[in-house]
C-alpha cells in the first residue's frame, strides 16, 4: 500500500459541525470542524484514494424513504441506540444536503474519486458489540492501526469511521456493498447523477 495514500471521511452538519478527517496509510490522522461542504473539500490537501460520507448517498420515493440497504442493516442489528438507523425522511436537512453537495464538490475536484457511504455509530455497535459504549472507538483505533488524538469531537471521531471505512472498503478489505441491491424506488447507485456511489461493509 502506498504510505502516502490518504483517505478522506466526513461526518456532515451545519455551522462548525461538519467533520472532516484525513486518514494515511500509516495510520495517522488530521482532524477538523467546518461548516460547509466547500469548507470541507477546501481543506483537503492533496488527492485522496477515496471518500467515505456519514450521510445517505442515494435515495428512495418509497414511504419513509427507507432502501434495501437500510433494512438489511436494522434486520441484521437491531435499530437501537447508539447507531440508530433513521429513515431518510427522518434526517435533519443539513445531513443530507451537505452530504450530498460534500459528493458534488469532491467529484469537481477529484472527477474519478471513488465515495462510499458510511454509518460510524452503528459501525461502532456492529463491530464491537461486546465493549463498553465509551471504549468502542478506542478499540477500533487499536484494531485498525488508527492514531486519532483522544480529545477530537464527535464530528471528527465519526469522519474518522468513515475515512476508514473508504480505506477498508476499495482496498478489498471489506466484503460486502450494501449498494449493490436496491428496491425498486430506489435511485440506482452504479447510475443515478452522482454515481457510483458504494456502501462498503465490514461483514
Amino acid at each position: 500500500m502506498d504510505r502516502q495514500a490518504v483517505w478522506i471521511g466526513a461526518d456532515p452538519g451545519g455551522t462548525n459541525n461538519f467533520g472532516i478527517a484525513e486518514l494515511s496509510a500509516d495510520g495517522t490522522t488530521r482532524t477538523a470542524r467546518v461548516s460547509s461542504a466547500r469548507q470541507a473539500v477546501d481543506w483537503i490537501q492533496g488527492a485522496p484514494r477515496g471518500a467515505g460520507i456519514d450521510a445517505p448517498m442515494w435515495l428512495s420515493s418509497a414511504k419513509r424513504g427507507d432502501r434495501n440497504a437500510d433494512l438489511w442493516l436494522r434486520c441484521r442489528y437491531g435499530n437501537a441506540s447508539p447507531g440508530k438507523i433513521l429513515a431518510i425522511n427522518s434526517l435533519y436537512g443539513a445531513v443530507l444536503a451537505q452530504g450530498a453537495m460534500f459528493a458534488v464538490e469532491l467529484r469537481r475536484q477529484f472527477p474519478n474519486l471513488p465515495i462510499t457511504e458510511a454509518h460510524p455509530g452503528l459501525l461502532l455497535r456492529a463491530r464491537f458489540p461486546s465493549v463498553d459504549e465509551r471504549l468502542r472507538f478506542d478499540e477500533l483505533k487499536r484494531h485498525f492501526g488508527i492514531h486519532a488524538d483522544p480529545g477530537i469531537s464527535d464530528h471528527e471521531r465519526d469522519a474518522v469511521i468513515a475515512a476508514l471505512a473508504a480505506r477498508e472498503g476499495f482496498t478489498g478489505n471489506w466484503p460486502r456493498d450494501l449498494a449493490s441491491r436496491r428496491l425498486p424506488d430506489e435511485q440506482d447507485p452504479a447510475t443515478y447523477w452522482l454515481a457510483p456511489m458504494h456502501y462498503w461493509w465490514f461483514e
